[in-house]
């Protein structure tokens, strides 16, 4: 590796990797209820964070789904934007279950062998013993193995990131690939670093693994806590909770024809501020020079980390307001509706990098009109300009308007798709059509 490269790759970690940043990045990425966690977590470490008002979004999610209290007397009109929670216990199954459901490029076979797949899936978050499951999946689908790899890779995206590993240096790799570095460099060196040196890293051999990267030791040691503070070797862990863990981020209603979007962490969750007795001992001039020294250093990282609350709080903000804009149609009509809204599109206009619309979005709920959805799910893929629910319906416009005496192949319903921009495989035509519960063509044709 050429001198000037590597002084860049160390640079690049050195900004990118360095604590404040890796902190940033680690609260943008978490759940709510993994928010309030880290909150009171941090607060005990640092005399200088106080919690001035203790969340009260997961109490209420709690005392909600209690089986002792009667559904008839919960109503959520003594707290603005809960009037339409409910119980929001989701297993995890369920959970890759609801995103398959959305998953707009899958025929038949292929939503079997997810389903197959998913229900293999332990209660870590892996996907053990593959190559038997794949067998078994061959043998009841008739399915080739690249088939079966294909839809893994599909699940594979699927949230909790990480999800469906066979391992977990795979399920480390998964996070990183999902994350959408800026810079190439740095994904590629962390890239390698999981996959030749977990065992180094586990042993902190910091100075072999900088040796064969041609990085610094330093550079090594904000990779390492990059890893541990960033991703998860166990993605499954959050569902393996007793009482209900999907907490709504935010919560839609509508007000005089206008969609309105509450901040449930901001206006629920725990208020933080300055702790005032270590506050005036550091102005105090009795205090000594040691303890001074302390507090400064918890003071600043106290303000670091309100800070950091106060970034995810504006920035997921900021990704709701285009949301409703863009998904108004869909929260009035439902998913013929669900228009397109790629989050490269979203940084575009925020003049941010996508990695960033990725950590804001990631593992975050909201509660809508029609029921509790992944963020995710109003930030659709793009098919062509297109979603699944919409192609269906220009497919069952073209069977409708056809020539019943002549009528389209799923070749040529293909064909016809074309001039609006999309471009699917025959067996896609094929697997909507059969969903919208319309028969071959020879089978549609009038008889005469």
């Amino acid at each position: 590796m050429e001198l000037g490269h590597r002084l860049d790759i160390n640079h690049t970690l050195e900004m990118m990797l360095s604590p404040n940043m890796i902190q940033m990045l680690k609260l943008l990425n978490m759940s709510y209820v993994e928010l309030v966690e880290e909150i009171d977590k941090v607060s005990e470490e640092n005399v200088m964070l106080e919690i001035e008002h203790p969340d009260r979004l997961v109490e209420y999610i709690k005392y909600i789904s209690s089986e002792r209290i009667p559904k008839k007397d919960i109503t959520g009109e003594e707290l603005p934007g809960m009037e339409t929670l409910a119980d929001t216990e989701e297993t995890l199954e369920e959970h890759m279950l609801k995103q398959l459901d959305m998953e707009d490029t899958f025929d038949d076979k292929q939503r079997k062998i997810a389903e197959i797949l998913i229900s293999s899936i332990d209660g870590r978050g892996y996907l053990q013993h593959y190559e038997k499951v794949s067998a078994s999946i061959t043998k009841d689908t008739g399915a080739s193995q690249k088939e079966i790899d294909d839809v893994l890779a599909v699940i594979q995206g699927f949230d909790p990131e990480g999800i469906a590993a066979r391992n977990v240096k795979e399920c480390l790799l998964i996070q990183v690939k999902a994350y959408n570095f800026e810079s190439e460099d740095l994904e590629d060196v962390l890239t390698r670093t999981i996959e030749k040196h977990l065992e180094d890293l586990a042993e902190k051999n910091f100075d072999k693994i900088a040796k064969d990267l041609g990085i610094t030791r330093s550079g090594v040691e904000n990779l390492a806590k990059f890893i541990k503070n960033n991703l998860n070797p166990i993605p499954g862990s959050l569902y393996a909770e007793k009482l209900p863990c999907i907490i709504p981020s935010f919560s839609i209603k509508k007000e005089k024809d206008k969609y309105k979007a509450v901040n449930l962490e901001r206006t629920y969750g725990p208020v933080l501020g300055l702790n005032p007795t270590y506050e005036k001992m550091l102005k105090d001039p009795k205090t000594d020079a040691e303890t001074i020294t302390f507090l400064k250093g918890k003071l600043q990282a106290a303000k670091d980390f309100i800070e950091h609350v106060y970034k995810r709080h504006e920035t997921i903000e900021k990704i709701m307001d285009v949301i409703i804009k863009t998904q108004s149609a869909y929260l009035d009509g439902g998913p013929l509706n669900l228009c397109p809204l790629m989050q490269k599109n979203i940084a575009e206009e925020f003049g941010v990098h996508p990695s960033t619309i990725s950590r804001a979005i990631a593992s975050k709920y909201i509660q809508t009109p029609k029921g509790l959805l992944l963020l995710k799910h109003l930030c659709p893929r793009e098919v062509k300009g297109q979603t699944k629910e919409k192609i269906k319906k220009l497919i069952e416009d073209i069977i409708t308007s056809e020539d019943k005496n002549s009528p389209l192949m799923d070749d040529e319903i293909m064909e016809k798709l074309k001039p609006s921009g999309i471009f699917i495989e025959r067996r896609t035509v094929a697997s909507y059509r059969n969903e919208l519960g319309s028969d071959i063509a020879s089978r549609r044709k009038n008889k005469k």
